[in-house]
């Protein structure tokens, strides 16, 4: 019986041990969609339409769903990223007073341009996903902010153009705060789980 030899992916973020011939792309950016990653984007639509308009910090409230995004996008590539951003965003649209189908679409923008951004830049240590998480945060306030002008009243628009750069500032520190324990807790629970197609 003779058993094959394990090689390692140089262009992983972290150590990918496969068989000869298998595919290291999972962990190079590329993540199968789990179950657990469907419902984690659900639970964190919740979280984000619950918390949402509670907390405030400095007049400036934080957009969880979208430091979630950025997270995933960066961290297991566009796959789980666009799922992320269409199941999680469509459950905090659900539950929230946007116009329906405007969170899902910033998000999706998002999780496109961080992508983009990732392929073009590689993967910095750090700085990536924290200017990711700036520049996806002007992205989507600004695509929002579009949708509102499209729908509503133009004298009643959601987020007034001045929130806008000090929110990005607030979701970029919280992409910075959150990125290495996130980034350990995927290094731990990412090779035992299975796909979900």
């Amino acid at each position: 019986m003779t058993s094959r030899p394990v090689f390692r992916c140089a262009a992983a973020p972290y150590t990918c041990q496969a068989r000869q011939g298998a595919s290291c792309s999972s962990l190079r950016g590329d993540s199968e969609i789990t179950y657990t990653s469907v419902l984690l984007a659900i639970v964190v639509g919740i979280i984000h339409a619950g918390l949402a308009p509670v907390i405030e910090i400095a007049g400036v409230r934080p957009n969880l769903i979208l430091v979630a995004v950025v997270l995933v996008t960066a961290l297991l590539g566009f796959g789980p990223g666009i799922l992320w951003a269409f199941v999680g965003g469509l459950t905090a649209n659900l539950l929230v007073q946007d116009p329906l189908g405007s969170l899902p679409l910033a998000l999706l923008m998002v999780s496109a341009l961080v992508a983009g951004g990732g392929r073009a830049l590689g993967r910095l240590t750090w700085v990536f996903p924290v200017l990711a998480g700036f520049a996806g945060s002007v992205v989507a306030e600004l695509l929002e902010l579009g949708v509102y002008r499209l729908v509503d009243d133009p004298l009643v628009v959601g987020l007034p153009l001045a929130q806008i750069i000090p929110g990005a500032f607030l979701n970029a520190a919280i992409v910075g705060l959150l990125l290495y324990p996130v980034r350990s807790l995927v290094m731990r629970v990412l090779p035992e789980e299975k796909p979900a197609w």
